[in-house]
């Protein structure tokens, strides 16, 4: 098998008035390069993973989750379901791998042409004194074919290699879509906890704004102290600070969700405006075993695609340093003023043996195998880190039930202890410093459990990102 032939180019044809060639030489480079054909084999095996059987964090996932791809579901929130449905159509990053896919597609199109004849014909027509003779005019016609045979398989790498890319298009656009949900999801979540937040700062308002009238006239009544209207007046003052931090942060998640739907604030903010529960996911934290997470993954399908198609790019790149051989052809018949009709035609293979760009081919294959080893390790990497973005996730959610549990006790316990202490300083029982200290801490349980949903949301967001909506 020679080494690395690489290019100088033999046509051999004939036409009607040349003498017919010997088919010898025809048949002697077709027998070397059907020889050649199995030096350029190129075998692609999809890459397998060495992961657990279950996943590591909390009880064994069940065995018939990872089915429920429309994870939002789970908030039963319709307003979430109406701005998805929105990204769905309208965001600009799914819409452009979409149009990512078209691309591949034609892509595709133009390998898979490159396996049929190409024809081409051309009409021209002249009338004129050429030889100073007299009038005259001529027209013809020509039609001209070609075809290369796909002796060493190059033609068929790429398409496989183009098939591989498109699939990977397709994925990305998932993962497009994937990124999209998750992100609105994320950002209402949000926006319904800077809610939530400004409604019970405001709530606390009105508690803090009472004990200071009731405070004022205690003291009026010389009750109490001045020291005691002071502690109460700011705590009213603290809870005027904290509102427009919380009114900031839910016009950012607006913009956001503006953004992401490809809408205007303007047009979100009467729909969104009106309050809302925070969302909370009815789902279970089970998202199937390892191996169908992983294949379930767009991400992940993106990177064994790549792959893929990296592979088949080298059974290109060596069918470089092997000889093409086309077949080609053209026929002119030609129309004279005086009715003289001359037909010309032409028919041959043509040998196009690589023997001067060894170095190129070389440098090409080289290449070729470094992007595929690249590819793979890429691939790898992928799946170590899904794994870990399932573990972890699995984690945190799994425990958010009973850190909201805990924050629940905590703000009942506080808002009896406020009542109490509220009671006790109206009768003269105690001083207005433990009534600040009951409102301080009954607000900030009140905060404390709208960020622990808040973290349950986003933990089952995440769950289901990672899993790519396998959750259940």
């Amino acid at each position: 098998m020679p080494q690395h032939p690489a290019a100088i180019s033999s046509k051999q044809g004939f036409s009607a008035s040349a003498p017919h060639p010997s088919r010898r030489m025809l048949l002697l480079w077709s027998g070397a390069a059907l020889s050649l054909a199995g030096c350029a084999q190129v075998a692609y095996e999809s890459p397998t993973a060495n992961i657990a059987s279950d996943f590591e964090a909390g009880a064994p996932a069940r065995k018939d989750a990872a089915t429920t791809r429309n994870w939002w579901l789970a908030f039963r929130d319709p307003t979430l379901n109406q701005l998805i449905d929105a990204g769905m159509t309208r965001n600009l990053d799914v819409r452009q791998a979409v149009e990512a896919i078209n691309e591949a597609r034609a892509t595709s199109a133009g390998v898979i042409a490159n396996d049929f004849p190409q024809i081409s014909a051309q009409a021209s027509a002249q009338r004129g004194d050429l030889q100073g003779a007299g009038v005259s005019e001529t027209s013809s016609v020509a039609g001209n074919v070609s075809w290369v045979a796909d002796v060493f398989g190059a033609n068929s790498y790429a398409r496989r290699s183009a098939a591989a890319q498109l699939d990977a298009a397709y994925a990305t656009a998932d993962v497009a879509r994937l990124v999209m949900q998750s992100g609105i999801a994320n950002a209402y979540v949000d926006l319904r906890f800077q809610q939530a937040s400004i409604a019970l700062t405001r709530k606390s308002l009105e508690s803090r704004r009472s004990s200071l009238t009731l405070t004022k006239s205690q003291f009026d009544a010389g009750a109490t102290d001045r020291l005691a209207v002071l502690q109460a007046e700011q705590l009213v003052a603290e809870g005027e600070a904290q509102l427009p931090g919380y009114e900031t942060a839910f016009d950012q998640a607006l913009a956001r969700l503006a953004t992401l739907t490809a809408r205007t604030v303007a047009d979100l903010r009467p729909i969104l405006q009106r309050g809302a529960a925070q969302p909370r996911p009815r789902f279970s934290a089970s998202v199937g075993i390892p191996a169908d997470v992983i294949r379930a993954r767009p991400d992940l399908r993106v990177a064994e695609r790549t792959y893929a198609a990296s592979v088949f790019a080298i059974g290109v790149a060596k069918a470089a340093f092997y000889p093409s051989i086309s077949l080609s052809g053209n026929i002119t018949p030609t129309t004279g003023s005086g009715g003289r009709d001359i037909t010309t035609w032409a028919v041959g293979p043509a040998i196009n043996l690589p023997i001067f760009t060894a170095g190129a081919n070389i440098a090409n294959l080289n290449r070729a195998e470094s992007r595929a080893v690249q590819a793979r390790l890429g691939w790898q990497s992928a799946v170590l880190n899904a794994i870990e973005e399932v573990e972890s996730s699995l984690a945190a959610y799994r425990r958010d039930n009973r850190n909201v549990a805990a924050q629940q006790r905590l703000v009942d316990t506080s808002a009896e202890a406020v009542t109490l202490t509220r009671t006790n300083f109206s009768a003269g029982g105690t001083e207005f410093s433990n009534v600040l200290t009951a409102e301080r801490s009954y607000l900030a349980a009140q905060q404390a459990l709208a960020a622990a949903l808040r973290q349950q949301a986003a933990n089952f967001v995440s769950l289901s990102a990672a899993s790519a909506g396998g959750t259940s």
